[in-house]
């Protein structure tokens, strides 16, 4: 970064003073690039120039000089005292009407004598504020000029010659300066090569079309410097920061590895760190005063930056579970620490803190040394290396947070938890940004480019908001003021000279200039600057349009497939009948989720069901056995399965309640096992291979019973509500599983025994019809078993070459896609098949 002046007149003994600090920054990088640092000048910006000057001549020793985030905190105290709602803009507007003010020599005895309300607001701050500097003998950076004013000339005799750079329209106060100094003027040299100005449909193709020009550039010639001019930076920031982070897919950590820098800050209160540390303090606050909120104290829990953070971050996650089932959102700080028995380094902090005693109201001082003995306790960092940029931030915290020290004598004492307010208050106005390492690639503000050079310049969003812009009057300075004193953008007439003045600066920013607006940004219609002729960008991907006829395609069959074990075998051929893409659809392994719910889900209810009557069996494993029974052992043995099943319950209502239901059902599930003619139970929960058609898999049956006859009989516990036999006899079939094992193996009937608090009964086809406690309607509804296999063997053996083939069409039956979970990729299919 550099700027584009002649600077061969210039010596080591004279002076230059720039508008801006990057323009200082960029006059040094020129003059050591041209001379070294032989003839390095003394170079400065304006207010750090004039601030050394009442710092070395110190015209008046008694005056303290507040700071820029000091003048903010004490305005916006005095707006609080006075009831006034002072959001962070009314403050910035309050300051930027103060400093016009000064600078423009309008004094607060003329804007009082206006019936303006916004103006006698402004007064009513402004005199508090004035008053308070005077009675603590203060001075803030609006004045230094007034009270140097008459030590200017001094300067000159010890010091070489004076050079003004980039002050497009000086303030009445620096035209004095510069003329005490008998300031040269600096002038960019004039750049003749004529820019390319580009439009684009929206502002996310302008940005994202930058970045692929910029990576380019910085790709083929990586030391050349690129500037990138974004006007409404501060409100495209995350969209500019998202479209660089992408095209140039950077996987390093820390900004500064990247070749490119967003010269924007954010508060310094917005970073996780600080986050982190204020919730610390707070909650310390909350431990001492004796209750606790939830909200915060999981905050404080989950963070990466207290002692113990990883070691403990298993046990710590529980402890957030704990936290959430407590029926409040505030538990009493004993309470807490109780909670954290499993959490030792945690606990052994929480007890600290807690113990710890200070005054109820104490000086601004102290609590900085409060708030300290805290962040020590806590570990606050020591868990971890810092990264650079947390590194940066927490140093420069440490920095801000002497405030508190600066502000003491003039603040009255106050609880801990009123410090942490105002303090985290004044990290909101701290705008921080960390140090970029070396970086090639500069997005900037306009202000923050005007008067540098680069070697590739693109300057965006030139739209008629922007240039020539609108006109903008103080809020707290009357428009027949600001129009008299020509205070900035207060006129047609000085907007449109501004203007020129812009415009001039962003052409010569670089001899290879691109300049670009978007036609619609957020919704809305943009209008381009008049200044400038626009051409849409010719690089811009344009869709072909399809032909008005529609072309059909067949494109359902995918490749076959090569391994014929496959997993979920039952699922797969059950979603083939239903739908040959729901089949296909299979292969793309594709992971499933429960939804969360409160309390037990149908199928952890299902599962205990299961395990209760798998159990069972296995140790009442005939009809005889269970007829024999008498009513105390037959309710013994419920009673213990079922606690057997639900000890993996944590305690709760859930737990209790599920246990009477359980009770309930699985008794009327037993009266019907009971009605039955002999049975021996020789299988429960077993697994067994299959195979469909050459399509191997692995099936798992509830249990399978030897009829007296000696024939099997396989059993398929059903506890919803909705089981019909239809879902074995449709076209197309609903319930696989039970067919599969009847069509690969040696059984003579199936079975669905439904198990609800509606309905115990069985739904069965078998050889033998009276093999089950069936109504006469349900015998007589019964297909022929052999003709039924020879169905289900058609249909399955079918469904097994389909996916084994490929066949993945979108022709799902009536009710397939009532639970299907791949609806977007169907959408995606059946499209692609147009």
């Amino acid at each position: 970064m550099r700027v584009n002046i002649d600077l061969s007149d210039i010596q080591s003994k004279d002076t230059i003073i720039a508008a801006n600090n990057r323009q200082a920054l960029a006059i040094k990088q020129s003059m050591r690039l041209k001379s070294g640092t032989s003839k390095m000048p003394k170079i400065f910006s304006y207010q750090s120039w004039i601030e050394k000057f009442w710092r070395s001549n110190h015209p008046t020793k008694e005056y303290r000089l507040l700071s820029q985030l000091e003048l903010r905190f004490m305005l916006k105290k005095f707006c609080k005292d006075s009831s006034v709602k002072n959001p962070d803009t009314f403050i910035d507007e309050l300051i930027k009407c103060y400093r016009l003010s000064k600078s423009y020599g309008i004094s607060v005895a003329e804007i009082k004598t206006l019936p303006s309300i916004t103006s006698r607001l402004y007064v009513e701050l402004i005199d508090r504020y004035e008053k308070f500097k005077d009675n603590n003998l203060c001075i803030d950076q609006t004045d230094i000029f007034s009270l140097s004013l008459g030590n200017f000339k001094s300067a000159l005799d010890s010091e070489g010659q004076y050079y003004q750079y980039g002050f497009n329209e000086p303030t009445p106060e620096q035209r004095m300066l510069f003329k005490a100094l008998n300031c040269l003027p600096l002038s960019s040299r004039k750049i003749m090569n004529h820019s390319k100005n580009y439009s684009f449909t929206d502002q996310e193709s302008e940005l994202n079309t930058i970045a692929k020009w910029a990576k380019e550039i910085n790709l083929n010639n990586p030391e050349k410097k690129i500037g990138i001019v974004i006007p409404n930076l501060n409100d495209l920031q995350h969209l500019v920061r998202s479209s660089f982070d992408l095209e140039f897919s950077s996987h390093l950590i820390e900004t500064h590895q990247k070749p490119y820098n967003i010269s924007l800050g954010v508060p310094l209160s917005n970073y996780p760190l600080i986050k982190n540390l204020f919730s610390m303090t707070k909650l310390s606050s909350q431990l001492i005063n004796g209750l606790v909120e939830h909200e915060l104290l999981i905050q404080v829990i989950t963070s990466p930056y207290i002692k113990g953070a990883r070691s403990e971050q298993n046990n710590r996650a529980l402890l957030v579970n704990k936290i959430l089932k407590i029926n409040s959102k505030k538990s009493k700080s004993k309470k807490v620490i109780e909670l954290c028995s499993d959490s030792s380094l945690l606990k052994e902090i929480l007890i600290s803190i807690s113990t710890l005693e200070f005054a109820n109201k104490l000086a601004l001082e102290d609590s900085l040394e409060a708030i300290n003995s805290i962040l020590l306790l806590c570990g606050f960092t020591s868990d971890r290396t810092l990264s650079s940029s947390e590194y940066q931030i927490f140093e420069k915290y440490q920095v801000e947070s002497l405030i508190l020290n600066k502000m003491s004598t003039f603040y009255k004492k106050s609880s801990l938890k009123d410090v942490i307010e105002i303090l985290t208050a004044h990290m909101n106005a701290v705008i921080f940004q960390p140090q970029s390492g070396p970086a090639n690639i500069y997005i900037l503000g306009s202000l923050e480019a005007e008067g540098l050079f680069f070697d590739y310049a693109w300057v965006s969003s030139m739209t008629s908001d922007f240039l020539p812009g609108k006109i903008q009057m103080p809020l707290f300075i009357p428009p027949k003021t600001s129009i008299e004193y020509c205070l900035p953008k207060t006129s047609f007439t000085l907007i449109s000279k501004e203007s020129e003045v812009t415009l001039d600066n962003l052409l010569n920013l670089s001899s290879s200039l691109i300049i670009s607006y978007s036609k619609t940004s957020n919704s809305r219609d943009e209008l381009p600057s008049p200044y400038i002729d626009f051409e849409d960008y010719p690089n811009v991907i344009v869709h072909e349009t399809l032909p008005k006829e529609m072309e059909l395609v067949d494109d359902f069959i995918a490749p076959e497939i090569d391994n014929f074990e496959i997993k979920r075998g039952v699922a797969t051929l059950q979603d083939q009948i239903s739908c040959s893409f729901k089949g296909f659809v299979s292969r793309l392994n594709i992971q499933e989720f429960n939804e969360p719910q409160i309390g037990l889900s149908r199928l952890e209810q299902g599962s205990l069901v299961h395990k209760i009557l798998e159990n069972f069996f296995n140790a009442i494993p005939s009809s005889s056995d269970l007829k024999n029974l008498p009513e105390d052992k037959l309710q013994e043995e419920i009673n213990k399965h079922i606690n057997s099943a639900i000890q993996l319950i944590s305690q709760s209502n859930f737990k209790s309640i599920e246990k009477e239901r359980l009770i309930k059902i699985i008794n009327e599930y037993i009266k019907l096992e009971k009605n039955r003619e002999y049975f021996q139970v020789i299988k429960t929960e077993s697994e067994s291979k299959v195979d469909v058609n050459g399509l191997q898999f692995s099936t798992r049956i509830d249990r399978m019973d030897q009829m007296k006859d000696g024939t099997n009989l396989i059993i398929d516990y059903k506890t919803g509500q909705n089981v019909s036999l239809s879902q074995l006899t449709g076209d197309p079939l609903d319930q696989a599983q039970l067919p599969i094992y009847a069509i690969t193996n040696p059984v003579a009937g199936i079975a669905f025994a439904t198990v609800n608090s509606k309905d115990c009964q069985f739904k069965a086809i078998t050889k033998n019809k009276f093999d089950l406690p069936l109504s006469q309607q349900a015998i007589k509804r019964m297909p022929e078993w052999n003709e039924q296999v020879s169905e289900w063997e058609l249909e399955l053996n079918s469904a097994s070459q389909k996916f084994q083939e490929g066949v993945a069409e979108v022709l799902p039956t009536s009710n397939a896609c009532d639970y299907c979970d791949y609806d977007l990729l169907c959408r995606f299919e059946k499209s692609s098949n147009n």
